[in-house]
């Protein structure tokens, strides 16, 4: 009787992985994505889900010098496209980053809400970001690679930031893009 017990809970908890892991698909086909959102649910960013419910979000890597040359050196944007549908556009120079940093890009994106910006929303994504970072990168060994060196920094500052000195406030302040962006 306890290896029947046995056998049925491991075949529930399969079952209930596999159904998880199809509910993906209704953000994405690409399995590094797939991944990445799986290190969200496995780190309880329930917020980050709803987010993507909400505004019925995809997310995919993509050329975004595609979009405008401009944004060739960005990580990622929210967009909408002609027919009103959201993504997540990661560019696609990140496809093979770890997929916790990924994970942490989707967390960005996900607290925009189109189709402009402003200050406090970028400062808020940011953060959410940083705080994504802080939750998983113990997971991550390759420290040399692009994006988890940009999520290193954006803990660096959020850990060194003050309520009256926030760094990740400054360091997007002081950032051409979003000067010109946000008319600083």
């Amino acid at each position: 009787m306890k290896k029947l017990l046995l056998v049925l809970t491991f075949i529930l908890c399969l079952g209930v992985s596999q159904a998880q892991a199809a509910d993906f698909g209704k953000y994405t086909e690409d399995y590094k994505v797939k991944a990445a959102l799986e290190v969200l649910e496995n780190i309880g960013s329930n917020d980050v889900f709803a987010r993507l419910d909400k505004n019925k979000i995809k997310i995919m890597f993509y050329d975004l010098s595609s979009i405008d040359y401009s944004y060739s050196n960005h990580y990622a944007v929210a967009s909408t496209d002609e027919n009103g549908e959201n993504y997540i556009l990661i560019n696609e120079r990140f496809k093979n980053s770890p997929k916790e940093a990924v994970a942490c890009l989707i967390a960005h994106e996900s607290v925009h809400v189109l189709p402009k910006a402003t200050l406090e929303e970028e400062v808020r994504a940011t953060t959410t970001e940083a705080e994504t970072w802080l939750k998983v990168a113990d997971r991550v060994t390759n420290t040399n690679d692009k994006l988890v060196q940009r999520e290193m920094r954006l803990a660096d500052n959020y850990r060194l930031s003050t309520p009256s000195n926030n760094k990740i406030t400054q360091a997007i302040a002081s950032n051409s893009f979003y000067k010109s962006q946000f008319s600083l």
